[in-house]
């Protein structure tokens, strides 16, 4: 069964049709549509220059005290603002460990000073303890407080979530301490 050259030939035609069919429609649409183009952009995104100096990097701002971060805190948004970071911690009195360590009690503690949780090198190799400062670079951007952290968190921009967070946490302890000023 050989196909004659008229049937080829209704082949070709065929996708020939499809084609011609997909770019018009596709011209019609674009013409009853109309897509505008901006005059200027939506939103403009700015990017410090490098002044030969810096190796490209832009400069970091300037923190803001820790004292003012903590007067934005809102009790009541803790435990909402947490809910993004409970998929991998706990928070109960007894080392209940998650994907991440347990974090009652965690405001004074040790910075990786839970017996029972295998921490990444980046965290073993911070001194001094979890203070209300240190949590807030923390939770700010994981990645860049402790470059090589196992925690995969993109961390919270907003001062006054990470201000929630870190006084409602203050308060999951036996012990919680004065908010800073």
């Amino acid at each position: 069964m050989a196909m004659d050259e008229l049937e080829v030939s209704k082949i070709f035609g065929a996708g020939c049709a499809a084609l011609l069919a997909f770019v018009g429609f596709g011209q019609l649409g674009a013409a009853v549509v109309g897509v505008d183009q901006l005059d200027e952009p939506a939103y403009v995104i700015e990017i410090a220059e490098d002044d030969g100096h810096g190796g490209g990097e832009a400069e970091v701002a300037e923190a803001m005290p820790i004292g003012e971060v903590m007067a934005m805190a809102e009790m009541d948004l803790g435990p909402k603002v947490f809910k993004k970071c409970s998929a991998c911690h706990k928070i109960t009195d007894g080392n209940a460990h998650g994907v991440g360590p347990d974090l009652y009690g965690i405001v004074g503690r040790k910075i990786a000073g839970v017996d029972g949780f295998s921490y990444s090198d980046a965290l073993m190799a911070k001194e001094g303890p979890w203070d209300f400062a240190a949590l807030d670079g923390f939770l700010e951007a994981p990645k860049t407080w402790a470059k090589g952290t196992k925690m995969s968190f993109k961390g919270l921009s907003k001062p006054e979530d990470r201000a929630s967070v870190i006084a409602w946490l203050n308060e999951q302890s036996d012990e919680p301490l004065p908010l800073p000023e």
